[in-house]
């Protein structure tokens, strides 16, 4: 690879990045200010039913089969030898398969989901549980899966940051309509309103494809068996390993409800909302990276594909550590004042567990994305498989003697588990022992790490963390220290003096 390329790799992971920092910091935003705004006029009974909603909405997701990796993977490799052909093939198969699916579900969705409600919920004939909201939760799902499809092919083409400004513009709406229709509507409105943002998001993708990817066609008469195979084959071992993790995410809600009740789980999901943005962010910062392992491993170049492993999975790892140790140290007074003493009390080891469980998956970021794109895939499947087995039944066992304490202790025995074993095959695919490994990605912004917890803990008892302004000072001065120290420390003199180049470069315009 050249320098012109190995400059062009680093520059489409940067923009990719960035793009979905921007994304996740106005998804914080609205997370912020409207989400204590519908608890409090639903209620906590009726918010607790419509986080199990999601939650069936969510094992919907799981029949997507792992076919959206393989649209992104098989969009960037066909079309950079311009395979067109093949690639309509492909598509087009795909597009058979969701809506297949899609019909599927809408078929459960108004004739199982209803009954399987009432095994979960008890007093359910106080919630609004009419026809109507189950048949837009059948029409959100079958939307859902034409998202897969074409948010994979803005993907495979590289194009997140146009797929972030699509979801900008959705989520604009979707506040609209909640606004409008909530307090009148209730938990059918906000369905509404979420199926509305999905179809806009579908809408405008389907308006892009075409300006991004000129060459993009379906066709069925370009319908093959080879093209089933081949998704399917891909798509099939990832399926694996993203099912087991999703089924113990989505049982987690599930086994409180049934265990504890509907209110019990409104003050998990709170904890829960709070770290799923962490790991949103995770995701989001390495969606890229999957298709640039399997170019760079196409084309052998091991040499850079090690570096980026190595590289980035420590600016991720930089990145992502700020937000756990400001939870450690802000966040149950966060959600004291954000939705209610009642959900910081009962939801404070929560928080701790769960962070403690994100805070070890982010150790090694790039792991999932590196496996799918070597095609190492048989350690996800196996691993995935028996953590999620530990997780669920952990939760089973747990939360009887330490309510949903136990649920999320179930959690972060799984999560540290999985990581350990993805820890030790990613050394041993990149040739060097699992401590070596250690040092390289986590040594230096661990330490600094360390040190900006002990800073926010002092700020929160000097300055205070009561309210918001004085968190956000204390965020603010935290974020400063982090910073600073993950510019002296963390990162090499190259890395500082490429930084101070490119810095210099935006400031003078050359």
């Amino acid at each position: 690879m050249t320098q012109a390329d190995d400059r062009r790799v680093h520059r489409r992971l940067t923009l990719n990045s960035a793009s979905n920092m921007a994304r996740f910091a106005v998804l914080m935003a609205v997370t912020f200010f409207m989400t204590p705004y519908i608890v409090r006029t639903l209620g906590d009974a009726v918010y607790g039913f419509w986080v199990l909603l999601m939650s069936f909405l969510g094992y919907a997701s799981i029949l997507e089969m792992g076919v959206q990796p393989a649209v992104v993977k098989m969009v960037g490799q066909h079309r950079a030898v311009g395979a067109n052909e093949r690639l309509k093939e492909l598509v087009t198969a795909a597009l058979v398969f969701f809506l297949s699916v899609g019909t599927v579900v809408v078929v459960l969705s108004v004739t199982l989901l209803p009954q399987l409600v009432t095994k979960f919920v008890e007093g359910l004939e106080e919630f609004d549980t009419g026809s109507a909201l189950y048949l837009m939760i059948a029409l959100d799902a079958t939307i859902m899966y034409l998202n897969y499809l074409f948010g994979g092919i803005l993907y495979g083409c590289q194009r997140y940051h146009l797929r972030n400004v699509i979801d900008l513009v959705a989520w604009a709406l979707n506040v609209t309509l909640i606004l409008l229709l909530l307090e009148d509507h209730g938990i059918l409105g906000l369905m509404i309103a979420k199926t509305s943002m999905d179809l806009l998001v579908l809408v405008l993708s389907l308006a892009a494809i075409p300006r991004v990817f000129p060459e993009f066609g379906i066709s069925l008469s370009a319908l093959n068996w080879s093209s089933f195979r081949d998704l399917m084959s891909f798509g099939g071992r990832v399926f694996m390993s993203a099912t087991t993790t999703r089924l113990a995410f989505h049982a987690e809600p599930m086994i409180i409800g049934a265990t504890v009740g509907a209110a019990a789980t409104a003050i998990y999901g709170i904890p829960v909302k709070l770290i799923d943005y962490t790991r949103q962010i995770s995701w989001t910062l390495t969606a890229s990276f999957m298709p640039m392992f399997s170019e760079l491993e196409s084309r052998k170049d091991s040499d850079l594909l090690r570096k980026i492993y190595f590289d980035y999975s420590r600016y991720i790892f930089m990145i992502l550590l700020l937000l756990p140790v400001l939870l450690f140290v802000y966040g149950p007074n966060f959600i004291h004042i954000w939705i209610g003493p009642e959900y910081a009390i009962e939801g404070r080891m929560v928080l701790y567990l769960l962070t403690a469980s994100v805070l070890v998956e982010s150790a090694q970021p790039l792991t999932w994305r590196f496996f799918i794109g070597v095609a190492h895939l048989n350690i996800l499947v196996v691993v995935s498989a028996i953590a999620s087995l530990l997780t669920v039944v952990g939760a089973i066992i747990l939360v009887h003697p330490m309510g949903i304490a136990g649920v999320a202790l179930s959690q972060f025995i799984g999560a540290t588990l999985a990581q350990v074993a993805y820890l030790v095959h990613a050394a041993r695919y990149l040739e060097v022992s699992p401590l070596s490994l250690i040092r390289q990605v986590n040594l230096r912004p661990a330490l600094v790490a360390v040190v900006v917890y002990a800073v926010a803990r002092t700020l929160a008892g000097t300055v205070g963390a009561t309210t918001y302004p004085e968190m956000i000072i204390g965020t603010l001065i935290s974020a400063v220290v982090h910073v600073t120290l993950c510019l002296r420390f963390a990162i090499t003199p190259d890395e500082r003096a490429f930084l101070a180049r490119k810095i210099a470069s935006l400031l003078t315009g050359k």
